[in-house]
């Protein structure tokens, strides 16, 4: 069969990975680069080359199960790495760690804060009653009204769950609010997050992410056409049209690995059904800078983890999130590389080094009744359809969305 594949990110490179083995795939993409979200900036500092993930950084063994195979079979390496938290709030001046004692409390005064010890207090009481919401298949409840409903104290809300949320979803707070709060309680408890002990070891990737991009390349037989967006896709009963700038081809069948609005904008008839789905998921941009100014991490050197959660004004209404990359990637330089989200206004422009914009799915009711109707587009009219976003919008999700997108169409055509 002839299989075109638009999108390159994860869910893209893994289905023409496996599917090339026996078929002829075409893989388009509209940038200059393979990947998608697994963006690895390559820089020169003080004449010392580092290698710099902007966008996917950390998965683990346990819970990446289908991308661990992945990179396994491309004979990739990773690492463990670092995956503390804390909270950085300049309105009020709170910071934490939330990794040792002595972290958590950096800041001494807050040994004598019953406010301090009410979050704390309230974070153990989250992680005790939170996994009772899973015996529910109630997504309608969002974070907000649940931790309202229960009492949970305002610092509990402002200055751990919320900025929690903010850096696992890369969203605006007043968002992150209207998410359903059994699908956060469900990622939290897949994750071994909702204790305090026996968390999941993190890895990256050695060298950066984009290794392993560059080792699927090599062992790819496939056509891939990078700066090829594509315009307009015609589907009959003859085969896939696939038209662009600079020609039209025809495939047997065809696989949109790229996020849902792209997919149905691309369509020239889209069912309606694929308007109903894939209409149903929005997506949030967010402003990425990588860059070298330690105003963007908390003011206390004990306070500095790999995810760091910042509030940073009263009328912020965007998460700001600063990942310290020396950390999470063991990257040994002398100045802090940092990548902060939503907040480049903040930073000294010249300590800026990259900017990147990022797209990440929006999740609210509707979006979760969206992802249980994958199996009513996915195969109709020779399409598929893979992404991280018929799951928690993380890479492990666009990586088994491409296997159930693989299985299916072999175990259809083969």
């Amino acid at each position: 069969m002839k299989i075109a594949i638009v999108g390159s990110g994860i869910s893209g490179v893994y289905a023409a990975h496996y599917l090339s083995q026996k078929h002829q795939v075409t893989l388009y993409e509209a940038n200059a680069y393979l990947g998608g979200h697994t963006d690895t900036q390559h820089l020169m500092l003080n004449n010392q080359s580092y290698a710099v993930d902007t966008g996917f950084i950390v998965f683990n063994e346990h819970h990446y199960r289908f991308f661990c195979d992945f990179i396994k079979q491309l004979g990739v390496a990773s690492q463990a790495t670092d995956m503390t938290f804390s909270v950085s709030d300049s309105i009020s001046g709170l910071e934490y760690n939330a990794t040792t004692v002595d972290k958590l409390f950096c800041q001494r005064r807050n040994l004598l804060r019953p406010r301090f010890y009410r979050m704390v207090w309230d974070i153990l009481r989250f992680y005790k009653e939170a996994p009772a919401l899973l015996q529910s298949e109630d997504n309608q409840q969002t974070i907000g009204e649940y931790l309202t409903q229960n009492n949970y104290s305002q610092t509990f809300i402002d200055d751990h769950i919320l900025p929690m949320a903010c850096a696992l979803w890369s969203g605006p707070a007043h968002v992150l609010q209207q998410f359903p709060v059994r699908y956060l309680v469900a990622f939290l408890d897949n994750h071994q997050m909702l204790q305090v002990d026996r968390r999941p070891e993190w890895r990256t990737i050695e060298g950066g992410s984009d290794t392993y991009l560059k080792a699927f390349e090599q062992q790819f037989n496939g056509e891939i056409l990078l700066n090829t967006p594509v315009e307009i896709i015609n589907r009959s009963e003859h085969g896939v049209s696939i038209c662009t700038a600079k020609d039209h081809k025809i495939y047997d069948q065809l696989i949109l690995a790229c996020h849902s609005d792209q997919a149905l904008a691309l369509l020239a008839d889209p069912s309606t059904d694929e308007t109903d789905v894939l209409g149903a998921i929005a997506y949030q941009d967010n402003e990425v800078a990588l860059h070298t100014d330690s105003n963007l991490m908390p003011k206390h050197p004990k306070a500095w983890a790999s995810w760091n959660a910042l509030k940073l004004d009263q009328e912020q209404h965007h998460c700001t999130v600063s990942y310290y990359m020396n950390l999470l990637q063991n990257i040994s330089c002398p100045e802090p590389l940092i990548v902060s989200l939503n907040c480049t206004d903040k930073i000294d422009p010249e300590k800026i080094l990259v900017k990147r914009h990022y797209h990440h799915p929006v999740y609210t009711p509707e979006t979760l009744v969206a992802q249980k109707r994958h199996a009513d587009i996915n195969g109709q009219n020779r399409t598929y359809y893979a992404g991280a976003y018929w799951g928690w919008g993380f890479h492990e999700d666009g990586a088994k969305s491409a296997r159930i997108v693989v299985e299916s169409l072999l175990a259809r055509h083969d």
